[in-house]
């Protein structure tokens, strides 16, 4: 059994270890369990990570058949990484964004609740698929001989949608995510003790907003830095052989397309929450950069490796 099989079968059992925790599992450890697709328990967030973990488990069968390619431009290694790093970001912004905005219970027993274990277990599983899919993606000695160079005006094309997506994805962040009632927040709003509903038994907690922002900022500045990068006479440097400007493009839209999916199915979900304009603009952004980097691999018709 070669190193490339071993991989397969780890990859295999790191997605459906991850499927398992995340769809079995609680997300939100409250008086009882309250599993992924629960409006207590992961809502949208539990949605988007078990839909990616059955992505992730499919991208394995593939993988074990011996194909390649999975669409036109993605082959079966750069889709596993950009959808493991996708899936571990997910629980990181559920984590650390989503579940803060609320607290339980009354009086001394008041608090955010904690996560579950299937969380828990789904982190510790798919945050471990980049590391194992990484040296194989990066590290193979030669392109693929079908990838194919962009044309200067193509190239421009691209880098300059590239830097306007990054802009947007820093600015809307500023506006607002969630609105409660009189409570508006952004996505940079930090975290007090003054609920607005002092007598409920879930209350959003004033100023406690999802505080994707400062991901989404650093992932800005990614894509503009990419994007003028690659306006240069000879253009940039591609990460790996194998692994393209364009896939890494992809991670950064298909992360920052989480955090407003989310967000909107979570909104959804719950009665007395309004989705903010700049969810809906993030969103919109999101899908415009995702748009470009999926155009962009199929211009170059990078497979895999």
């Amino acid at each position: 059994m070669n190193q490339h099989r071993i991989a397969s079968f780890g990859h295999l059992l790191l997605a459906s270890g991850y499927l398992i925790f995340t769809l079995t599992g609680p997300w939100a450890k409250r008086d009882s369990g309250f599993g992924a697709f629960s409006s207590d328990g992961g809502t949208g967030f539990g949605i988007i990570g078990v839909t990616l973990g059955a992505i992730l488990v499919i991208l394995a069968i593939l993988r074990i058949m011996g194909r390649s390619q999975v669409v036109p431009g993605l082959g079966v290694e750069q889709l596993t990484l950009i959808v493991g790093i996708a899936a571990w970001l997910n629980l990181i912004c559920f984590i650390v964004g989503w579940l803060p905005l609320f607290e339980e219970g009354q009086g001394r027993r008041r608090g955010v609740p904690g996560t579950g274990w299937g969380v828990v277990g789904g982190y510790f599983t798919v945050s471990q698929l980049p590391l194992l899919l990484c040296p194989l993606t990066l590290g193979a000695p030669s392109p693929s001989k079908g990838i194919k160079p962009l044309v200067d005006k193509t190239r421009q094309m691209f880098s300059t949608a590239t830097i306007i997506c990054g802009a947007t994805l820093i600015a809307f962040p500023f506006m607002t995510w969630v609105t409660s009632g009189p409570v508006e927040l952004s996505a940079f709003d930090g975290r007090n003790n003054n609920p607005t509903e002092p007598d409920a038994s879930y209350t959003i907690l004033t100023g406690s907003g999802p505080r994707f922002g400062y991901l989404l900022l650093a992932l800005g500045v990614v894509a503009i830095l990419a994007g003028l990068m690659r306006l240069r006479p000879k253009g940039l440097a591609e990460p790996g052989p194998n692994l393209l400007l364009s896939h890494c493009l992809l991670v950064v839209a298909l992360v920052s397309l989480t955090m407003p999916l989310g967000i909107i199915i979570s909104c959804l979900q719950r009665s007395g929450l309004d989705i903010g304009i700049g969810t809906w603009l993030t969103f919109a952004s999101s899908l415009a950069l995702f748009g470009l980097a999926i155009s962009e691999n199929k211009v170059r018709d990078a497979v895999g490796v």
